[in-house]
């Protein structure tokens, strides 16, 4: 009977429970928006500017809501530069009209300071004269620049009994110390969320904006004559840390309304629990920190005994140098657990002493590391050190030098630079390794790539000339570390120009050219009345002219043997 009235209670406590009035459940309680107009919010997050960002993605949650929904506003920073009292209610919290809220939304200019702590006293103050119940809403882009404490006003006035809920939500705070935020949203009732974009800011302000608009009813916990006793501590380094701690009844997904979050304030990290005296999985996952995976444990036997759980995500340094022949090489990074394969962090090398060695913090254990040198081509471009120990509080060095060589391709034709697409494939496995054009500037001609040391093919593929011979490929060339491999190659060529007069004047003909080697055919234009010029690679052809608008039919062939540097003319005529 103890587990069939506790699972009640959970189910009573997540869903509105029969009895509860359809009027009170469908009225929407007031919310009170306290956004951040100070000179900061000027600042771009991906190209926008962050107040831009505020005002569109505000604007649109309350256009979207409900018709009889009361909504407030108050700024602060949007007057006055400098002034810690800048701070105005714009709407009070009983206003309905969204226009005007749009209104005043649009009309904000930031210039100022950040006086969260004022701010968040002027809400509750009137609040408190009015005796309305709200959910507020304060959004900021930077911790408090004027004095005060924010969270203690916050824990005051829960004390004296002013009915709100208080979230807040940190827009773009990068580094910024939370905890001041976390603490006042703790004490508050609400959320702490943190947004680094657009799409976030909007995700914080529905989860935020929905999660106490409407009154329901307290939530109802499991009434034990003994309670548990249970406090769990989460710490990194020994050092406490923001975490979510969930109480799971044993052994399933379902979670219990006792679920806490930790914080980083010795007044909430340890979370001290009363939970029913049974079997329970308690699981910790820590909140904004990547790459730290939950940390769960099992068939907790809760008693009335004290009972404490240490959550550790220690973690340690790993230190990638990577080089190539001693010097600072770009490289892409990827460090990977050697448990599940995941990629747990990344990032980039650049050639800069600030950034190479790239540092990454990461929990500890084994890794493996994968390395892709930026700007060289070839397999082992990219490379993977593995059994990469992270100890806790330790830092682990591992590094890389790259010696690849360099391959020149020089093309000419009948001794001058020619534009020819390159290949260059790794002979074992027949992959593509670097490639491009070599054009006809000295700039680009000799082509140089570097590329990892091994054997290739060279294929080279003469643009513009047409006939046998215009493609050639360099079996077994051999590129070694630190050395150039020059590799030179002359194509042969000849002009041919031709074309088809009548009456002595130039008129339009279809022109093919065929091989009389191979028998297969070069190449072949239109003239549209004018002589055309076929570069071509030295054999005997066979050339045919075809008018147009003539009678009979006055198709003409004649054969042509060109030599390498030739320059012939043929026009035929009717």
């Amino acid at each position: 009977m103890k587990k069939l009235f506790f699972l009640a209670a959970l189910l009573c406590a997540g869903f509105f429970c029969f009895g509860q009035e359809e009027e009170e459940a469908s009225s929407p309680k007031a919310i009170q928006f306290i956004t951040d107009a100070s000179g900061s919010m000027w600042q771009k997050v991906d190209g926008e500017y962050k107040i831009v960002i505020a005002k569109e993605v505000l604007g649109n949650l309350v256009s979207e809501m409900p018709d009889n929904q009361s909504m407030g506003l108050v700024a602060y920073g949007h007057r006055k530069k400098g002034d810690c009292n800048d701070i105005e209610e714009l709407l009070p919290v009983t206003n309905t009209d969204k226009a005007a809220f749009l209104k005043h939304l649009k009309s904000l200019n930031p210039i100022g300071k950040t006086p969260l702590a004022r701010s968040a006293k002027l809400v509750i103050e009137k609040l408190k004269s009015s005796g309305q119940a709200a959910t507020v809403i304060l959004i900021t882009d930077g911790i408090e620049t004027c004095d005060g404490d924010l969270c203690q006003i916050v824990k005051d006035a829960k004390a004296a009994g002013v009915d709100f809920v208080l979230h807040v939500i940190g827009f773009d705070l990068k580094d910024a110390d939370r905890t001041v935020l976390e603490c006042a949203a703790e004490e508050g009732g609400g959320k702490y969320v943190d947004a680094d974009d657009k799409l976030e800011l909007n995700d914080a302000l529905e989860e935020t904006s929905t999660a106490e608009v409407i009154d329901e009813p307290e939530s109802v916990e499991p009434e034990v004559e003994h309670p548990g006793r249970l406090t769990a501590k989460v710490i990194r380094n020994g050092e406490l840390i923001d975490a979510m701690v969930n109480i799971y009844i044993a052994g399933t997904d379902n979670a219990t309304d006792f679920s806490k979050r930790s914080y980083t304030s010795i007044e909430t990290n340890p979370i001290k629990f009363e939970l029913p005296l049974g079997t329970f999985d308690v699981e910790a996952t820590p909140e904004g920190k990547r790459a730290l995976d939950p940390i769960k444990y099992s068939n907790v036997e809760v008693t009335t005994d004290d009972q404490e759980l240490v959550f550790d995500f220690s973690s340690g340094k790993v230190e990638v140098l990577v080089t190539k022949f001693g010097e600072l090489q770009d490289a892409s990074v990827k460090i990977i657990s050697k448990a599940t394969g995941e990629v747990k962090d990344a990032g980039r090398t650049y050639t800069s002493s600030s950034s190479n060695p790239l540092i990454k913090e990461l929990p500890a254990g084994e890794y493996a590391v994968e390395l892709l040198a930026l700007g060289m081509k070839g397999e082992s471009a990219k490379v993977t050190l593995g059994n990469i120990v992270i100890s806790a509080g330790e830092t682990t060095k591992t590094s890389h030098d790259f010696a690849p060589g360099k391959i020149s391709i020089k093309v000419t034709n009948n001794g001058e630079l020619h534009d020819t697409s390159v290949s260059i494939d790794e002979q074992e496995s027949g992959k593509r390794t670097a490639g491009g054009r070599t054009y006809t500037s000295a700039s680009s001609n000799p082509m140089i790539k570097e590329i990892t040391p091994g054997t290739y093919d060279v294929t080279l593929s003469a643009l513009v000339l047409k006939g046998e011979g215009t493609k050639l490929v360099i079996e077994d060339v051999v590129v070694k570390g630190g050395e150039t491999t020059t590799l030179e190659h002359d194509f042969k060529s000849c002009e041919l120009t031709t074309g088809a007069t009548s009456g002595g004047e130039l008129v339009d003909a279809i022109i093919n050219i065929t091989s009389k080697t191979t028998g297969k055919k070069v190449t072949g234009k239109r003239a549209y009345g004018k002589e055309i010029t076929f570069m071509l690679t030295p054999d005997t052809y066979e050339v045919t002219v075809n008018p147009f608008k003539l009678d009979g039919n006055p198709k003409k062939t004649f054969t042509v043997t060109l030599e390498a540097g030739d320059q012939k003319r043929q026009v035929e005529a009717w």
